[in-house]
């Protein structure tokens, strides 16, 4: 078990006492982490961490994100997934001339519905709290 004995820049991240600091770890010098004593694969002596961050008093309080801090996160992990769905599905099969040529023109438009209601996704009038994705043609 890894004692360590430097840390700076702890801060409570949430509700349930976990903690983000830097360490300075023997073998990979400062490195970012967090303190959870749930994590029972650390190689890290966490309680003894936990124990010398509180005992120091240098440690920030949490406090909760805003609802706007959390309609951003929200929001761009909805956009991330739409660009994914367009990048993994849409694009292959419009960009590729040989399997476009192969649809019908009613799949051709079911394609190109999909990939409009994909872009449009930040439209709906619940985003980011409420969002449908569009249904991939079969």
């Amino acid at each position: 078990m890894i004692e360590i004995t430097q840390f700076k820049n702890a801060k409570y991240i949430d509700e349930n006492g976990r903690i983000d600091c830097d360490i300075n770890h023997p073998d990979h010098g400062w490195i970012p982490f967090t303190v959870d004593l749930s994590d029972t694969g650390s190689d890290i002596d966490v309680k003894k961490l936990q124990k010398s961050i509180i005992d120091s008093k240098d440690i920030q309080v949490y406090v909760p994100p805003t609802e706007e801090e959390v309609n951003t996160a929200k929001a761009n992990e909805i956009r991330a997934t739409r660009n994914s769905l367009l990048r993994n599905d849409v694009d292959p099969m419009v960009s590729n001339p040989l399997r476009w040529a192969d649809l019908s023109d009613d799949k051709k438009k079911e394609w190109e519905k999909y990939r409009q209601d994909l872009l449009d996704i930040t439209k709906q009038p619940k985003f980011p709290k409420v969002v449908t994705y569009p249904k991939k043609p079969d």
